[in-house]
């Protein structure tokens, strides 16, 4: 096995480049560094994985994965599931990365650059489900969540769920949602790639 090789961990049928692999280091170097902690894939998508596993959407779905970061659970629909996949976060030094790893596993991912708030009712519209792991880590994510999830629904898509070790902002986030919209909040373990637990915010029409 070559050292670039080495640097390659397949979790989920997917490839993920390793900090060490080179590639990323040329990132690195070549392009400003991502700045809303979007500078690794975070083990809830994980969670949303195994969870879509079980409960798959339908074929050729239209998702959209928000703070996606490297954009794992986007690539993962459209491998898995050959899902319209749309990518957002708000900073768009993540997209290299994603653009990076969506050619690694021959996956079609479309960009967008958006805060959550700012996403626009026409394109929500077009949405089925729509995905987030580790992305309500601060109080100040609340509100534009709430926002995002209200027009969502008003717009027909049919599911949200959202995922996360259990950090204060989104326990306070699910209580609102369990209130609501009659939101489920379910516990749920990791085994792979790590031993975690986590919850899964799931959000139905």
């Amino acid at each position: 096995m070559s050292t670039a090789e080495k640097h390659i961990k397949e979790v989920r049928g997917l490839k993920i480049y390793k900090k060490k692999h080179h590639a990323i280091k040329k990132l690195l170097k070549d392009t400003s560094t991502p700045e809303i902690h979007g500078d690794k894939v975070w083990f809830s998508s994980y969670l949303i994985h195994d969870y879509l596993l079980e409960n798959p959407p339908k074929k050729k779905a239209n998702i959209m994965e928000i703070g996606c970061g490297w954009g794992i659970l986007a690539i993962h629909c459209n491998k898995e599931f050959k899902a319209n996949v749309t990518a957002v976060d708000a900073d768009k030094n993540v997209f290299p990365y994603l653009d990076m790893h969506a050619k690694l596993n021959k996956a079609k991912v479309t960009n967008k650059v958006s805060r959550y708030e700012n996403l626009k009712a026409s394109l929500l519209a077009e949405q089925d489900m729509i995905l987030g792991g580790d992305i309500c880590f601060w109080n100040e994510l609340i509100d534009p969540l709430l926002k995002l999830i209200k027009k969502a629904l008003k717009n027909g898509v049919d599911t949200i769920i959202i995922a996360d070790p259990g950090r204060s902002p989104f326990l306070k986030l699910a209580k609102q949602c369990k209130k609501l919209y009659d939101a489920e909040l379910i516990e749920v373990e990791l085994e792979d790639p790590i031993e975690e637990d986590g919850y899964l915010l799931i959000i139905r029409q």
